[in-house]
């Protein structure tokens, strides 16, 4: 029990963080020679980037390779509470399931984007579908994406 109230208090908490960090926007001033520089990019541009690697990232769990899915995580990040090789393991079993259920068409919606050079939050939408097109499982997600040599990738993945 008190696992699970840990748990949902570490949720609450980093979802009260995002709605936070989406309200506020995300303008980083860094201060260089008394001058300011903007840390902030095109933040559509960004958003239109990001939704491009969540359709591969579909395309590849479709297709069930687990090595593509890991590679899209950053080298610290976590998911969920897993890490590392876990990540791999997850998907895998995650994949594994997928086709058990008839549940291989994995489709991303985000519908809040927001950050910096940095990093970026997504908040969003997933469904699970069969081969008809019919909903078997949905769910809310949110991720932090991270720059890591030059190439957004995944740092926090949360499911809500």
């Amino acid at each position: 029990m008190k696992l699970l109230l840990e748990r949902s208090y570490f949720f609450k908490t980093l979802t009260l963080i995002a709605l936070l960090f989406f309200t506020t926007g995300c303008q980083q001033q860094q201060s260089t020679d008394k001058k300011f520089v903007s840390n902030t990019i095109d933040i559509q541009k960004a958003r239109t980037v990001i939704e491009g690697i969540d359709k591969q990232f579909s395309k590849d769990f479709y297709n069930g390779d687990s090595l593509a899915l890991a590679k899209y995580y950053s080298s610290d990040a976590k998911f969920g509470y897993l890490k590392g090789k876990e990540i791999l393991s997850a998907w895998g079993r995650m994949i594994r399931n997928s086709l058990k259920d008839n549940t291989r068409n994995l489709i991303f919606k985000t519908s809040a984007f927001t950050g910096d050079s940095d990093y970026m939050i997504e908040l969003g939408d997933y469904d699970e579908r069969n081969d008809k097109n019919e909903l078997k499982n949905s769910g809310k997600y949110l991720v932090v994406w991270k720059q890591e040599n030059g190439k957004w990738k995944i740092y926090r993945d949360i499911g809500l």
